[in-house]
Parts: structure tokens; C-alpha cells; sequence
């Protein structure tokens, strides 16, 4: 088996076991400033939301245990919170979403209004250190709505969902299996790596669909009762690989398209952004995949743990530590000295 003990280390290297102290105290506080300012700012417009209503739930990779380590960016935190509103009367998510930047909004944070949620961010020096995801939903008539629509956006709605629902299927898949729970971890990784530079909307495949990707085609390998993390990569990319539909003109790809629909309401296509912006997000994401995917073949087939280790580390990152090159044995001929005379 290929590179057992580098993946083991990795694998160590990059997950997030549990929040850090500081991010525990920033998040508590978040949810505490808007328990007690969110109910008045709706009061104040002559809506009624109480105090003991409200509820955060965790979503994302914190609540299925995937989150990884970013080296290029800051902390990155999902915390949905619930309460009920009756979205028949207040049908302008824009509003809420308002009334909760407004709550939130002191001079230790950023609050912006985005088109899923509301985005809080803190900076130390000038830069984000770390960025709270805050989706919004109300409950009403026995369902649970999202609150879609950026601040001045023409597109908004209260859309139809099932967040809690979500998170049940993929912890139902994940929790049974730690080699998939690893396997989502080297994607997410793997993603980082390739699309860390990129800075226009929708170009980047939603974690949640790597996700879902990888639950759908994850195959795991064993050899003497060990996890083959290398063989189980390679092949579950290669399933996700196999599951695009390519369009060619005169031989070049043009379209390259996958198609993941969410198991839970609304039941929308996860990937249906990226394909809406431009048919090059999905070519760029095949073709990436395909790179990674030679790469790791490189590496299964290597004679050598050094050349396999330089293989992964072109899919993983610099963090992947590449076994040392095993020196040559050269054979020496040490030549007599002759006495003459």
C-alpha cells in the first residue's frame, strides 16, 4: 500500500477537530447580540419575533465533522438560526435580512447582506481573520423557508427548505464510513488548492456538492484491514469524473456538465449556478479533475514512495510531506596501492 503512513499524517495535518477558543467566544457572543437586538429591530417595523423563538443550528462542514485547515484565507463558519415568521405577510426576505444586519452591525464586525445569507466578518490589522455564514429561516405553516435575495436585489423569495432534513441524509451516510468522512476532506482539499485564486462568482463548485459527490461515488479499498486512502481517492474521483456530460466542437470540449439535484426541499441542482454563469466553470472543473486524477494515477503506478509522494502532493498541496528518496547503492572498487622496489 502506497503512502499509508504520509496519508495518515495529512489527514491529521489538515482536519478541524472542534472550534478554537477564540471562535467559540466570537460565535456565542453573535448568537447573543441577536437573541437580544434582532427582536427589536422587528418590533420596531411591527413584526413580532420572540426572544425564546429563536434557535442556531450548526450546518456545513462543522456540523458533519469535514472542516479542513485553509492556509490561504480565514475561518469559515456556518451558523443557521430559525424562528418563526409568517412569510405570507412579511414576503420580503430582503427586510429580515436587514433588521438582522442592523442587529448585528458594531464596530468589531462587518455585516453584509448576501444573496443566502447574512456574512459577518472580522478583521485584525486589515485582514478577515474569520467569516460567520448566517442563513435565516423562518418557519411557517409547518415548513421551513430560506431567506433568499441580496440587500438591493430584484431576485428575492422565501424559498422552501429542509436544512435540518440535509443534514440528517449526509450524517446518515457519513457517520458510518470514516475512509468517505477522509475522502471529503482530501476533495474539499483538493478544491482549496485548485480554485483559492478565484475571484468570480459562481466558478468555484459548491462544497456542498463535492460533498454530495462524494458520497455518491466514493469506493473504499483495504489491503491487510488498512484503508487505501490513495487507490479510494483516485477511484472516487474517477466515478465523479465519469458522471459529466461533455460536448465537443471539432474535437475541442466545449460543455462539460454534472448535475447533482439537493436530497432534501428544494430539491435544486446544486451545480445549477455554476452552469447558468458560463459553460467554461464546468470545462475548467472537469479538466482539473482529470489533471488530479492522472496525477494520482502517476502516483499508484510509481516504482518509488518519493515519486508517488511528488505525485499527490500536485492534488493535495505542499502540505502532503513526500517521503524521503531512497539513497543509491553504488558499488566502490577500492584500488590496492603498489610498492615498487
Amino acid at each position: 500500500m502506497k503512502l499509508k503512513n504520509e496519508f495518515k499524517q495529512f489527514i491529521k495535518d489538515i482536519t478541524i477537530d472542534s472550534e478554537v477558543e477564540e471562535l467559540i467566544e466570537k460565535r456565542e457572543i453573535l448568537q447573543k447580540d441577536f437573541k437580544n437586538r434582532f427582536p427589536q429591530k422587528c418590533s420596531e417595523n411591527d413584526i413580532e419575533v420572540k426572544k425564546s423563538d429563536i434557535e442556531f443550528f450548526d450546518q456545513g462542514s462543522y456540523k458533519l465533522h469535514t472542516t479542513i485547515k485553509n492556509k490561504y484565507g480565514s475561518i469559515d463558519r456556518d451558523v443557521a438560526v430559525m424562528f418563526p415568521l409568517d412569510i405570507n405577510i412579511n414576503d420580503d426576505p430582503r427586510k429580515i435580512k436587514g433588521y438582522a444586519k442592523d442587529a448585528l452591525s458594531t464596530g468589531v464586525r462587518t455585516v453584509t447582506v448576501k444573496e443566502p445569507c447574512v456574512n459577518i466578518s472580522y478583521l485584525e490589522n486589515g485582514e478577515e481573520w474569520l467569516h460567520i455564514d448566517m442563513p435565516m429561516y423562518a418557519k411557517c405553516d409547518g415548513n421551513t423557508y430560506l431567506a433568499r435575495g441580496r440587500a438591493t436585489s430584484q431576485n428575492y423569495e422565501w424559498e422552501e427548505s429542509d436544512p435540518k432534513g440535509l443534514n440528517d441524509y449526509l450524517l446518515n451516510k457519513i457517520n458510518k464510513d470514516d475512509p468517505l468522512r477522509r475522502n471529503i476532506r482530501y476533495l474539499k482539499k483538493w478544491k482549496l488548492e485548485e480554485y483559492h485564486n478565484s475571484t468570480k462568482d459562481h466558478e468555484v463548485p459548491p462544497s456542498i456538492g463535492i460533498t454530495l459527490l462524494a458520497c455518491d461515488n466514493f469506493v473504499s479499498y483495504t489491503e491487510d484491514g488498512d484503508a487505501d486512502d490513495l487507490l479510494s481517492l483516485l477511484r472516487t474521483m474517477e466515478n465523479i469524473q465519469s458522471k459529466f456530460e461533455l460536448t465537443y466542437d471539432n474535437g475541442n470540449l466545449v460543455k462539460a456538465e454534472i448535475t447533482r439535484n439537493l436530497p432534501t426541499a428544494p430539491y435544486t441542482d446544486v451545480f445549477s449556478k455554476m452552469k447558468d454563469s458560463s459553460d467554461t466553470y464546468g470545462v475548467k472543473f472537469y479538466n482539473k479533475l482529470s489533471r488530479a486524477i492522472q496525477n494520482l494515477k502517476d502516483a499508484y503506478n510509481a516504482e518509488s514512495e518519493y515519486d508517488a509522494g511528488n505525485s499527490v502532493k500536485k492534488v493535495l498541496g505542499d502540505e502532503f510531506i513526500v517521503p524521503e528518496k531512497e539513497a543509491l547503492r553504488t558499488r566502490t572498487t577500492v584500488k590496492k596501492e603498489h610498492s615498487f622496489g
